[in-house]
C-alpha cells in the first residue's frame, strides 16, 4: 500500500456486539463511519488509511513514517493443531468477529475467576452482562477454537491490554541502556522521560483460558504464540508496535505457564503492602482531599468504608483489622474479615517479560545479567520422581478353587451331567513373566473374566489375595503400589490434597495434570466433572509416594475425546516422574495411541498370556478391530 493515500482521523469508536463503528475524517472535513471488528486495535486519535480501490483493506498509520503501518483489516487469524496420540486436531486462532464467537468467549469467561459468577447467585441482569465488554483502555481479545469431528469448539482466549504503568522490577531491569538497531527506541535510564516515549512499546496478557476439559495439550503455548505474532503485526499504541510483551498474575506464584512460551522471570511486583495503611490513614483525615492517590486507591479507601459501616465499627477498628491482615496474613482475621480486606490487599506477584524479536532477547539476556532479580523464581518444583527400581517377576501364575457345596440344588447338576468331584479350579493367570524399569507403561488387555483384575492385585504387596486364589510367582514384591482412589468429597479438592501434602505440592501437582481451574480447587470431588475426577486423583497419585501403580477400568466411563486427553497427561506424568504403571481395561481403542504402552500383556480365558510391543498389538489387533 502506497503511503500517499488518504489518511483519515479517527474521532470516535462505538463498539456493538461482535464488530464496532469507528467514524473517521479526513481533510475535507467529511465525516465517514466504518464497521470494523470488536477488538480491532482502533480507537479515537489514531490515524488510518485505506487500501487501493476495490481492497478490504485498511492500516493504521505508524508512528514512525519509516516504519510500515499497521494492518487492522482483513482479520488476523492463523492455524495450528495439537496431537493426541496419533490424532491431530485442528486449532484456529483469530479475532472476533461473529455473532457466535462472542457467545463462545462469553462461555469461556466462565473458567477465569475474575468473571467466575458461581460464587454469588447470579440474576438474569448478570447473565446478559459480558465482563469483555466491561475492561478499560486498549484491548485485543484473540479466539481459539478446536475441531473435533465436524464441529468447532470453544478452546480459549487471550486477552491483550495496555501495559502496567508502574513495575518495579520492570523499572530495575529497564534501567540497562537500550537502543534498538531498527526501530526509534532508545534509552539511557528508564527514567520518567522514557517512560513517557516507550512505555507504549510493550504489551500485557491481562488474561489467558483453556477450556478446562482441553488444558495439558500445550493449547496455552500456542495461544500466547499467535499473540506475539499478532502484537508483533497489529498491536499498537498511537501507532507504536511493541517490541515487549508482559504478564503478570498471583497465579504465578504457583503454576508457571509462560517460561515455554519465551518469557523470563523479572521478579515481583511491589504490591501496596507497605504503604496502604498510611494511604488510607492520610485519606481518612482529609476524606475530600487528594493526595495524589491513584483511583485504586480511593476504591479500597471506599472498600474499607463500606466494610466499617457494615460492622458498625470505627474507621480505626477497620485499619486495626487491614493491620492485622497485613502483618499475620488470613490466620489472624475471621473468614468475614478475610473475605472484605482481601480486596484492599495487593500482595507481590510475579512479573515475566518476553522479548519479541531478535535483539530485545538480547538486550533482556544482558540485562538480567547485570540486574538480576532480588528474588528467586517463585516456583521450585517438588521432586514428584520415583527412586530407579526394576520389577522382576517370573512364572506367576494364579488359580481359583472352589468347593462345591453339597445341596440339593447342586445335586441336581451334577447329576444331570454326569460331573464328579467337590472341587472346582480355574487357572486365572498362567505363567506370566514381567519385566518393568522406570518410566514403562504395562497395558492389561483382555475380555471381562480374563484376569485382569486379578492380575494387577497380585502386583500389590499389600494386597492379601482372596482366600478362593492361590497365587504362585518366582521374585519378591519390594516395590510400593499405588491405586487411583476417590478424593475426599466433603472438602474443596485443593484442600484434601493441601492438608496432606502442602499447599504448594498440591497446586503443582493439580497443574501438572492439566486441573488448573481456581473453580476446581475449591471444588468438593464430587462436583467435579469425570474427567476433572481422573485428573484430581492423577495428582494425588502424583504426591504419594508409591513407586508403581495400578490403575483398573482406566478411563471406562469417559467419553472418547476426555479419556485421550486424560490418557495423554497420565503418560507425560509417567515417564517425567519414573515410576512404573500397569493399566488395565476391556475398552480402550480409542485413547491406546495417546497412552502408548511400553508393552501390551493379552490375557486369555483358558489359554496361555501374549506379550506383545504396542505396535505389534496396533498392527495385529486395533487396525483389525477398526
Amino acid at each position: 500500500m502506497s503511503k500517499t493515500n488518504k489518511i483519515y482521523n479517527v474521532i470516535s469508536s462505538n463498539p456493538k456486539g461482535y464488530y464496532k463503528n469507528i467514524t473517521v475524517r479526513g481533510s475535507d472535513d467529511a465525516s465517514v463511519t466504518v464497521r470494523v471488528h470488536r477488538f480491532a486495535v482502533v480507537g479515537k486519535g489514531d490515524q488510518i488509511r485505506f487500501g487501493a480501490a476495490g481492497s478490504d483493506k485498511v492500516f493504521v498509520v505508524a508512528k514512525d513514517e519509516s516504519e510500515p503501518d499497521i494492518p487492522l483489516t482483513p482479520l488476523f487469524s492463523v492455524d495450528e493443531s495439537v496431537s493426541i496420540g496419533k490424532e491431530k486436531f485442528e486449532l484456529r486462532i483469530r479475532e472476533i468477529n461473529s455473532e457466535a464467537d462472542m457467545r463462545a468467549l462469553e462461555f469461556l469467561e466462565q473458567f477465569h475467576y475474575k468473571t467466575n459468577n458461581s460464587l454469588s447467585e447470579k440474576t438474569q441482569e448478570d447473565d446478559a452482562k459480558s465482563a469483555t465488554s466491561s475492561v478499560g483502555g486498549r484491548r485485543a481479545v484473540l479466539y481459539a477454537s478446536i475441531k473435533i469431528g465436524e464441529r468447532w469448539l470453544p478452546a480459549g482466549y487471550i486477552d491483550l491490554q495496555m501495559p502496567l504503568m508502574m513495575c518495579k522490577p520492570r523499572h530495575e531491569v529497564f534501567n540497562h541502556p537500550f537502543e534498538h538497531p531498527e526501530r526509534a527506541i532508545r534509552w539511557e535510564r528508564w527514567d520518567q522521560h522514557a517512560m513517557k516515549d516507550y512505555l507504549n512499546t510493550i504489551v500485557r496478557i491481562g488474561r489467558i483460558v483453556v477450556s478446562p476439559e482441553l488444558r495439558g495439550l500445550g493449547i496455552t503455548r500456542r495461544i500466547i504464540k499467535a499473540a506475539k505474532s499478532f502484537s508483533a503485526e497489529r498491536w499498537h499504541i498511537g501507532g507504536m508496535r511493541p517490541i515487549f510483551m508482559e504478564i503478570s498474575a498471583e497465579m504465578l506464584n504457583h503454576i508457571d505457564f509462560v517460561s515455554s512460551a519465551g518469557f523470563k522471570f523479572i521478579g515481583k511486583t511491589e504490591g501496596n503492602l507497605s504503604r496502604v495503611l498510611k494511604d488510607m490513614q492520610s485519606m481518612a483525615r482529609a476524606p475530600g482531599g487528594e493526595f495524589g492517590m491513584m483511583s485504586l486507591q480511593r476504591k479500597y479507601f471506599r472498600t474499607l468504608e463500606d466494610y466499617c459501616k457494615t460492622l458498625q465499627i470505627s474507621f480505626d477498628e477497620g485499619l486495626e483489622a487491614l493491620r492485622r491482615k497485613i502483618e499475620q496474613n488470613q490466620n489472624a482475621l475471621t473468614t468475614g474479615e478475610w473475605a472484605i480486606l482481601r480486596s484492599v490487599i495487593r500482595n507481590p506477584i510475579p512479573y515475566y517479560l518476553c522479548p519479541m524479536d531478535d535483539y530485545t532477547a538480547k538486550y533482556l539476556r544482558e540485562a538480567l545479567k547485570a540486574h538480576p532479580p532480588t528474588e528467586d523464581s517463585p516456583i521450585e518444583s517438588p521432586d514428584f520422581s520415583a527412586k530407579s527400581m526394576q520389577i522382576s517377576i517370573d512364572n506367576l501364575s494364579i488359580r481359583a478353587a472352589y468347593r462345591v457345596p453339597e445341596t440339593r440344588s447342586t445335586k441336581i447338576i451334577m447329576d444331570a451331567f454326569g460331573l464328579r468331584g467337590d472341587m472346582i479350579y480355574a487357572d486365572i493367570v498362567q505363567n506370566v513373566s514381567v519385566k518393568a524399569s522406570n518410566g514403562n507403561i504395562i497395558f492389561v488387555v483382555g475380555t471381562s473374566g480374563s484376569g485382569k483384575s486379578v492380575f494387577l492385585n497380585a502386583l500389590d504387596p499389600d494386597k492379601t489375595p482372596d482366600g478362593n486364589l492361590t497365587v504362585k510367582r518366582v521374585g519378591s514384591l519390594t516395590h510400593s503400589a499405588g491405586w487411583l482412589r476417590p478424593l475426599r468429597d466433603d472438602i474443596p479438592v485443593f484442600e484434601a490434597l493441601a492438608e496432606k501434602f502442602t499447599p504448594e505440592k498440591a497446586f503443582i501437582a493439580l497443574s501438572r495434570v492439566g486441573l488448573s481451574e481456581a473453580l476446581a480447587f475449591i471444588k468438593p470431588f464430587w462436583m467435579l466433572s469425570r474427567g476433572q475426577q481422573y485428573r484430581a486423583m492423577i495428582a494425588d497419585l502424583l504426591l504419594r509416594n508409591e513407586e508403581v501403580w495400578l490403575l483398573d477400568e482406566f478411563c471406562s466411563d469417559l467419553d472418547p475425546i476426555t479419556a485421550k486427553i486424560v490418557a495423554h497427561n497420565l503418560r507425560k506424568q509417567i515417564i517425567a516422574t519414573g515410576r512404573i504403571a500397569f493399566i488395565a481395561a476391556a475398552n480402550h481403542t480409542h485413547y491406546l495411541d495417546a497412552l502408548r504402552p511400553t508393552k501390551v500383556l493379552m490375557l486369555r480365558s483358558g489359554d496361555q498370556p501374549a506379550w506383545l510391543s504396542y505396535k505389534e498389538y496396533q498392527n495385529d489387533f486395533l487396525d483389525q478391530v477398526g
